[in-house]
């Protein structure tokens, strides 16, 4: 009988060190997560430039040895052009109570594909290649966007945040046959958890429920994220850590962060200025329409009238950075027939937290430990608002309340489309919007059903909004994909003076 061979610790230490460098997708304990695969998402699309450009961005759990996408126009020999790689820095593994433990390593792929065709449809896959493994993934296909003057359609989405019937709702969405989603902002809970992204072993969330799965469904001709561009804007909830929202030890205004948001959608925010009052808008066009991105959303660990109070994140008065690339971003668009504002705090809506006016908190009088806020100097209302109505603006959405609602207001369509997954509404709430002094109700008022939006575009109809049912009411009332809300939205009127008063 032989002899087992008996090893000193070092020696094992030895052999394992070298099996996971050899092997680094493998664990051998050590409490790390297990690496299922070494692209962690499907390739998704952004572009600040549809026309002519398209940025094919993807996960990967290694930087890798090479990464490219193979593409060309459908029924042609495929290119082959090298991703740059980024580190994801700042995602964190979670255990099973949901407390932080390791930093995650996380690499983004990005391929730049430029000089494209104006509405044209290409085909691509995305490889990558470590020294131990290789993935790649089906081919998938987008069309770039066509010059003015053609019918164009998208979908606006918000507030997923890991709902159990948002899976369902974004899968409708998807079967659509839209060009591109907007996004009202609130895309996970907490962006520091990696699991909220993407399948991660190990991790508490439910696989179905996580942002990149959920919206890079393709059951059932659904096309999302690996077809069509997305253009998010940032909300209360892509603070890189949530635990600002509830421990106010935590909540110090500067060290707040957008980090991981803003290097997911890289190719949109250039600049990479995390903190506040950095670069976080944008704007773009897709056939007839303007698209504008704000960053208008306010964050808070407190009641509102205790010290410090409700600040925002970046400030959209007059005079503030973000107002004025506003002004001069909707004097360059005067030639867009249709603009279209996309941020996520509400303008109009039934909730009380509208009670208190957008701007900055002032000491009280009197008593150093509390807050007022000037309902006179609400930036929404003062300043953004007119700047709209000057320029022509047909519609602005927004999320945050998790509820469907529609007002008018000189013209202008304000819709909150967020519900998707849960409604914040228990029917205490007061009929009408508290904005300047409680004047506006809603005209259209759906929150008892999931819902979404479709808009299209069309040179002959105009700009036609549709809300969709994604749920069938408690009473059965309603049916799925129903359209239960019908706008429309004329061509901006062309005005002669309106650059001058925009110029003001």
């Amino acid at each position: 009988m032989k002899t087992m061979r008996k090893y000193s610790q070092f020696q094992v230490f030895c052999f394992l060190t070298i099996f996971c460098w050899v092997f680094p997708g493998s664990t051998m304990g050590f409490g790390k997560n297990v690496q299922s695969a070494l692209m962690y998402t499907d390739p998704y699309l952004l572009t600040p430039k549809p026309m002519t450009s398209i940025f094919i961005c993807w996960l990967t759990s290694e930087s890798t040895v090479k990464s490219y996408v193979e593409f060309g126009r459908e029924g042609q020999i495929l290119l082959r052009k090298e991703a740059s790689t980024h580190e994801i820095i700042g995602m964190k593994t979670v255990d099973s109570s949901g407390q932080y433990r390791l930093p995650l390593r996380v690499f983004q792929q990005i391929v730049h594909l430029d000089d494209l065709q104006p509405m044209t449809r290409y085909h691509y896959r995305a490889v990558s290649e470590s020294r131990t493994r290789r993935q790649e993934t089906p081919v998938y296909g987008f069309r770039t966007a066509p010059p003015p003057g053609t019918p164009v359609k998208f979908i606006l989405l918000s507030d997923l945040q890991l709902k159990p019937q948002s899976p369902a709702t974004v899968r409708l969405a998807g079967q659509q046959g839209a060009d591109f989603i907007v996004y009202n902002g609130d895309l996970v809970n907490d962006p520091i958890r990696a699991g909220e992204w993407f399948s991660l072993p190990g991790t508490p969330e439910v696989d179905e429920r996580r942002w990149f799965n959920v919206m890079q469904q393709t059951g059932g001709g659904c096309r999302l994220l690996q077809y069509i561009p997305i253009f998010p804007c940032p909300g209360n909830h892509e603070i890189d850590d949530q635990r600002t929202m509830t421990h106010k030890n935590f909540a110090r205004r500067e060290a707040m962060s957008l980090r991981i948001y803003m290097q997911l959608f890289r190719p949109l925010y250039p600049d990479q200025e995390y903190g506040p009052n950095g670069r976080h808008w944008y704007s773009a066009d897709y056939g007839d329409l303007h698209l504008i991105s704000l960053s208008v959303f306010r964050w808070f660990a407190w009641p509102a009238h205790e010290k410090p109070g409700w600040f925002l994140f970046d400030d959209i008065g007059r005079r503030s950075p973000q107002y004025e690339w506003l002004r001069e971003d909707l004097i360059s668009a005067q030639q867009r027939k249709y603009i279209w504002v996309s941020m996520h705090w509400h303008v109009f809506n039934r909730s009380r937290a509208t009670r208190i006016p957008f701007t900055h908190p002032a000491d009280m009088p009197g008593n150093p430990t509390s807050m007022i806020y000037d309902r006179r100097e609400d930036f929404i209302f003062r300043d953004l608002k007119p700047l709209w109505e000057k320029s022509g603006v047909q519609a602005v959405s927004y999320g945050h309340a998790h509820v469907y609602e529609r007002y008018t207001s000189q013209g202008i369509q304000y819709l909150e489309a967020s519900s998707i997954g849960n409604t914040y509404r228990n029917g205490k709430e007061p009929q009408c919007s508290g904005q300047e002094g409680g004047r506006y109700c809603p005209f259209v008022d759906r929150s008892e059903f999931r819902s979404f939006v479709v808009v299209s575009v069309d040179p002959a109809q105009g700009m036609v909004g549709r809300g969709i049912q994604a749920s069938v009411e408690a009473d059965g009332a309603g049916h799925l994909g129903r359209v239960f809300d019908t706008f429309f939205m004329a061509a901006r009127p062309g005005r002669g003076d309106l650059l001058a008063t925009l110029w003001r």
